[in-house]
């Protein structure tokens, strides 16, 4: 059984901690062992006038939801982790039919991630949507972002769909979620949207040039990220849940269909923190950021919890971590740095695209930290987001997802694009002239620059994203993001 130094680790709970003054938003970290608190830091305020952040104030969880929702599915004992989809819901589209429960909770099943298909539709991040039309609108999305069982890439779309699969059975996730927090002497709640009141709940804040502004989503919020609740009530749920059998599934990493090896169970991350492979999860939402770690050997549980959009819970948590389990400094991961020379890179084919920065990589406008890995190779210390790469002969080579790839500078051969008109998909409308690309109505109305990636691909910017057009043929394109990447558009 490891060792707990816990006066290390809140000096550095308290070091990361110390770059928020009390009167901005912050965040607090707790950490308990066999149900005994023996960390607890905090900084920041709940809001302006509201007091101090602590143990028992509530956050938004995020998408640290998953893990919970995976464990209410287990202990209903509906579905079989094998079961293709379309077992549970007959409606389903053909291609996402045919994804596993398994796959889907993995982040396996190459399923499209709702929110991003609304951007991709022009729909922005506060328009609401309601539950049963958004689920009826996504059962008949036959398309998807991978072949199911090839990689382990991000998508909340698998838990939407499996939490209105358990409803039709008579498991309602609020229902269960609520039974639990009643035994265990806990708040925690699940909400359908962002406006639900929730007791004590503190305001999310997203940074802007002149102070704060308070986050919001307006989709219809899922099983995977609609829990609340404090940093007490996330770890004595962890010390109930760790000890059980559960657990160990949860935890244990999916392989592929190939048979090779993951990071990424049922809602749980491994982390790679000294040597130890840590189960935990991160999330984020407008205005929050959550991270745990834990550990069934000794009933160790840590978790962070923040209610502004800037906040690293998840890097604070894994440092806390290394600091409780003596872990060096010197030999936590190292920052990239200058890894690569900056700017657009793009695969020969297809809509995958690549923006190089220092310490870091943009895939599909998602970015991820990168650290130095052994023999000239960068990677990535997420396990939902595995990356290998290095820069050589003018190229990025290595791997993304559990694929190869190799990324070439992407370059503007001064043609137009030669897709001047009017374009629609599924009741959404854009209009192209030369490079520039008009999307919305009315007052909402905006314009936007194609910067060429090169071989028929372009990027513009909308709803405050970079969007891939790729050029499919004479009346048809494609608009991607990282999470989906299959939304075709035809000429009108």
């Amino acid at each position: 059984m490891a060792k707990r130094d816990w006066p290390a680790a809140e000096a550095v709970a308290h070091e990361w901690l110390g770059a928020w003054s009390s009167n901005e938003p912050g965040g607090v970290v707790l950490g308990m062992q066999n149900g005994a608190p023996k960390l607890i830091a905090a900084a920041g305020h709940c809001g302006a006038g509201l007091g101090p952040i602590g143990a028992d104030t509530v956050f938004r969880w995020a998408s640290i939801t998953k893990h919970v929702f995976a464990t209410c599915l287990l202990e209903s004992k509906t579905f079989a982790l094998e079961m293709p989809l379309g077992e549970a819901l007959p409606e389903l589209a053909t291609a996402p039919a045919a994804v596993t429960v398994g796959q889907a909770l993995a982040m396996q099943g190459g399923l499209p991630d709702p929110r991003e298909c609304l951007t991709l539709l022009g729909v922005g991040t506060h328009e609401r949507t309601e539950a049963d039309a958004l689920y009826r609108w996504m059962a008949g999305c036959d398309w998807l972002n991978a072949v199911p069982g090839t990689e382990v890439a991000y998508s909340n779309g698998g838990y939407r769909l499996l939490e209105v699969a358990m409803a039709r059975r008579g498991f309602v996730f609020s229902e269960m979620v609520a039974a639990h927090a009643k035994r265990l002497g806990t708040g925690m709640r699940a909400s359908e949207y962002w406006t639900d009141p929730v007791p004590g709940l503190v305001h999310g804040h997203v940074p802007e040039t002149d102070g704060w502004s308070e986050g919001f989503q307006g989709m219809h919020l899922s099983a995977a990220g609609s829990l609340s609740g404090s940093a007490m009530d996330l770890a004595r749920w962890l010390g109930d849940l760790m000890p059980r059998t559960i657990f160990d599934r949860i935890a244990r990493p999916l392989p592929l269909g190939s048979g090779e090896a993951t990071g990424y169970g049922l809602g749980i991350s491994l982390a790679r923190i000294g040597g130890m492979a840590v189960p935990g999860h991160g999330g984020a939402q407008a205005g929050y950021r959550a991270g745990f770690l834990c550990d069934p050997a000794d009933g160790t549980a840590l978790v962070a919890l923040a209610n502004r959009d800037d906040a690293d819970a998840t890097g604070l948590v894994a440092h806390v971590w290394a600091g409780l389990c003596g872990v060096a400094p010197g030999t936590m991961p190292k920052p990239a740095g200058e890894w690569a020379p900056p700017g657009l890179y793009v695969a020969e084919q297809g809509a995958l695209w690549a923006e190089v920065r220092p310490g870091s990589i943009v895939v599909r406008d998602a970015e991820e930290k990168l650290f130095e890995g052994d023999n000239g190779w960068f990677v990535s210390n997420a396990a939902q987001s595995r990356m290998r790469l290095r820069y050589e002969d003018g190229a990025l080579t290595g791997e993304l997802f559990h694929r190869p790839v190799r990324l070439l500078p992407a370059k503007d051969d001064a043609a137009m694009p030669g897709l001047d008109g009017d374009w629609i998909c599924d009741g959404a409308f854009l209009q192209i002239e030369g490079r520039m690309l008009n999307w919305g109505a009315g007052p909402r109305r905006s314009a936007a620059p194609m910067s060429p990636l090169g071989n028929g691909r372009w990027l513009f910017a909308a709803n405050g994203r970079r969007i891939c057009l790729e050029r499919l043929s004479e009346g048809r394109l494609r608009l991607s993001l990282a999470r989906a990447r299959g939304m075709e558009y035809w000429r009108l």
